[in-house]
């Protein structure tokens, strides 16, 4: 069963690892050091925030997957899978899967609770290269802008690479995140968006 849940979690990690990764690896010219300044901000302006994050992600097998996560601030967060419940804040963390009810997570599952938690700027800065500038575009009929880059990253022991481009809304907000990535040669296509809701609130589960 431990295995089980820890093959539907990796799964439900690699589908939100392009959002957590929006970083910049010591960018070397002046147009790298204004993208990497954009993205930074919006990212660190998000995890200072409550917000949620409904993903899709489609294998290249045509097999499709979507999951919500919540955060309220980065130690109190709901992630929700079509199979798998995770609920974390800092009095401890707890996991429910399949049918099964909410069971305190063990120690042997600390690794994968530990994923979903987004990380600072400066722990993702060797994870992101080639960042661009992608040009002015719109969210949700107002005027935004978009940015590319690339990430190679761990999660839970798999090597994770993808193609990422996010989009930041006049307010600075990041608001979209679609990626084309590869783990453990699995192709797939993933779509994140953001949205802010100072309503969120992250409690223990019940029952």
């Amino acid at each position: 069963m431990l295995h089980r849940r820890l093959s539907i979690a990796l799964a439900a990690c690699l589908a939100l690892a392009p959002l957590v990764c929006a970083a910049a690896d010591d960018p070397q010219t002046e147009a790298e050091r204004k993208v990497a300044g954009a993205v930074f901000t919006a990212y660190n302006k998000m995890l200072e925030s409550r917000f949620a994050v409904d993903v899709q992600s489609t294998d290249d097998k045509g097999n499709q997957a979507k999951a919500l996560a919540e955060y309220e601030g980065v130690s109190r967060f709901h992630v929700k899978t079509d199979r798998m419940e995770i609920v974390a804040t800092p009095e401890g963390s707890w996991v429910k899967a399949d049918e099964a009810g909410w069971t305190r997570s063990p120690a042997e599952m600390a690794g994968m609770v530990k994923q979903f938690v987004p990380k600072s700027a400066a722990e993702l800065q060797s994870s992101s290269s080639n960042l661009k500038d992608e040009g002015p575009t719109t969210w949700n009929g107002q005027p935004a802008h978009a940015y590319s880059y690339d990430t190679r990253l761990q999660v839970m022991g798999a090597d994770v690479k993808a193609h990422n481009k996010v989009v930041i809304n006049q307010a600075g907000q990041l608001v979209r995140s679609e990626s084309d990535g590869e783990a453990m040669g699995i192709k797939s296509h993933s779509v994140q968006d953001i949205r802010y809701d100072d309503a969120i609130r992250i409690t223990p589960p019940k029952g």
